[in-house]
């Protein structure tokens, strides 16, 4: 490590003078630390890892709270981050942060600068189900050095579900309410599937925060990830979900399009520390950044007759070598002391898991340190509907 790096990080470890230049190390001013928010990852640093551990105390019958937490033990996001804290979540009312961010010294991975920021505050949700970030507050602080705020603003729609037990309601209008087409490319074909009666969360004027590093920019969100209540899919349509920022003096507009695909199933992982993890379920990544859009005509791109083949290779994950986001994130779920609903066979069912395990194993490809951090930041923003299912 050359003298400029080290001298350029040891006051952030010190907990002096912190600024972007001292956190960006070997950086040669304003342009430099731009231009690290827009450099690809290196391929073996492009990991998400991690893990968080769910409390749903609103469907136990052991709590009285009815507040649903979530511990973040330490999510590792490539070598720029570590995301750890606390979110307690009131169904259909608000969710309240507390999510600390430690940096990395880029020349020196081993080099961590601890507590240099804080995702704090509250997200309220309003009777229509909109998720308002700035009625609560919500804000990413940098509380050392040269101390900034930048605020969450805009909404999220949120997804029409809010109680675990209207899942089966919703599953049984999808079947006969509209179908909405989703296509993409797979092996240089359209490939199309139908989704009955999706729902969506819908970014509308989103502003994810600048930081924690200062080339991190503010980015403005829009589109929808929509949700397939038959399967437990979520989607993007054609219109994707952008991100749209600048850097030094250049604006940049990102397109996400893809999947994250749930699959039922037991078995056994090994996380990023070699711990073996028991796992009831996953999500499957396959979110591609500035593909191709598909050309869409319609429903005459979705063939009734091979519904499954298609619907196998539009989820396929299989070409990992596009600019994306792909892997796995595990769940163990646990349903000990669960409350109970009567179901359609008159029998008492849980309404859900009263406890999740979650392991992060996703890797990023061709993807840039601006592009990375700010679908994370993103995640932590929908943790809720994203770990209903």
């Amino acid at each position: 490590m050359n003298m400029q790096a080290r001298n350029s990080f040891r006051v952030a470890l010190g907990g002096a003078a912190l600024s972007g230049a001292l956190l960006l190390a070997g950086a040669d001013g304003a342009l430099g630390q731009s231009a690290q928010a827009i450099k690809e990852i290196p391929a073996d640093k492009g990991k998400v890892t991690g893990s968080i551990i769910i409390e749903y105390n609103s469907r136990s019958e052991r709590s009285s709270s009815g507040v649903d937490a979530y511990d973040i033990s330490e999510i590792a996001v490539a070598d720029l981050f570590l995301m750890k804290g606390t979110i307690q979540r009131s169904p259909g009312k608000k969710l309240t942060y507390s999510v600390r961010y430690d940096v990395i010294n880029p020349t020196n991975p081993s080099q961590i600068a601890r507590d240099v920021a804080i995702l704090r505050g509250e997200m309220e949700i309003d009777n229509r189900g909109r998720y308002l970030p700035e009625t609560g507050q919500l804000r990413l602080d940098v509380v050392k050095g040269n101390q900034t705020t930048s605020k969450v603003t805009g909404s999220i729609q949120g997804r029409e579900v809010t109680r675990w037990w209207e899942v089966g309601e919703l599953v049984r209008r999808a079947k006969t309410e509209a179908t909405k087409v989703y296509s993409r490319y797979v092996d240089g074909k359209v490939v199309s599937i139908q989704v009955k009666n999706p729902d969506p969360l819908r970014f509308e004027r989103l502003t994810l925060p600048a930081g924690p590093f200062t080339f991190l920019p503010e980015t403005r969100v829009s589109g929808n990830l929509d949700y397939d209540y038959e399967l437990g899919n979520w989607l993007t349509d054609q219109n994707g979900v952008t991100f749209s920022y600048t850097v030094g003096d250049k604006s940049y507009t990102d397109r996400v399009t893809g999947s994250v695909r749930y699959v039922e199933e037991n078995g056994s992982t090994t996380d990023a520390k070699g711990k073996k993890r028991e796992y009831t379920g996953y999500y499957e990544y396959n979110l591609r950044w500035n593909e191709q859009q598909a050309a869409t005509g319609g429903d005459q791109f979705f063939d009734e007759a091979n519904a499954s083949a298609q619907s196998d290779a539009f989820f396929s994950s299989s070409d990992q070598s596009k600019p994306g986001l792909y892997g796995r994130v595990y769940y163990s779920d646990t349903d000990d002391a669960c409350k109970r609903v009567i179901k359609e066979n008159s029998q008492l069912e849980c309404v859900g898991p009263t406890r999740s395990e979650v392991t992060y194993g996703l890797n990023a490809v061709k993807l840039n340190y601006q592009q990375l951090a700010s679908w994370m930041k993103l995640e932590l923003l929908v943790i809720g509907p994203f770990t209903d299912e």
